[in-house]
């Protein structure tokens, strides 16, 4: 009996694995300008299982201090940058990339500068009983302020400021 269930244990989590999307792009660790556009390449693994992709929710939140202080995605997605349908279709020439989709986003030109999590949940219902699945998954980025280019992070930074005005 406990051999049947472990059987029936992984090859649920070899479904779940199978059906499973990750971040394409950006990279872990990119720089982006607050205020700026940037592509979100979502990718989905190939798999035998059918599944029907329902929704995806993209969210950007700062991290803290450090990188230890970035949220959990499974509790907290931040700003969100979109949230729809999601789509993903296999690249021209096939074969090239995974089944994926780009979304166009923008961070908002008000966002802090810092290291940031671009988390991502991933709505689906998988097999012939079309179970549902939720799963989240993150990178990290770095938002640099938009005039100076920074990210606002080191303790070594200096600011400074000019008035201009009229002479008489």
């Amino acid at each position: 009996m406990k051999m049947k269930f472990q059987l029936i244990a992984l090859t649920l989590a070899s479904v779940v694995v199978a059906q499973s999307a990750q971040i394409g792009a950006p990279q872990q660790g990119s720089s982006i300008a607050a205020g700026s556009n940037f592509t979100v390449m979502i990718e989905k693994s190939n798999s035998l299982t059918s599944s029907q992709d329902v929704a995806i929710v993209i969210g950007l939140a700062p991290c803290g201090d450090a990188a230890l202080a970035c949220p959990d995605t499974r509790s907290k997605l931040g700003e969100i940058l979109y949230q729809g349908s999601f789509n993903p279709q296999y690249a021209t020439p096939p074969g090239a990339l995974p089944p994926h989709q780009n979304f166009s986003l923008q961070i908002p030109a008000s966002f802090a500068p810092g290291q940031a999590t671009l988390g991502v949940a991933h709505f689906s219902l998988i097999g012939a009983v079309m179970s549902p699945s939720l799963e989240t998954f993150n990178t990290t980025l770095v938002i640099t302020n938009v005039s100076s280019g920074t990210s606002g992070t080191s303790g070594n930074t200096r600011r400074s400021m000019r008035i201009l005005g009229n002479r008489a």
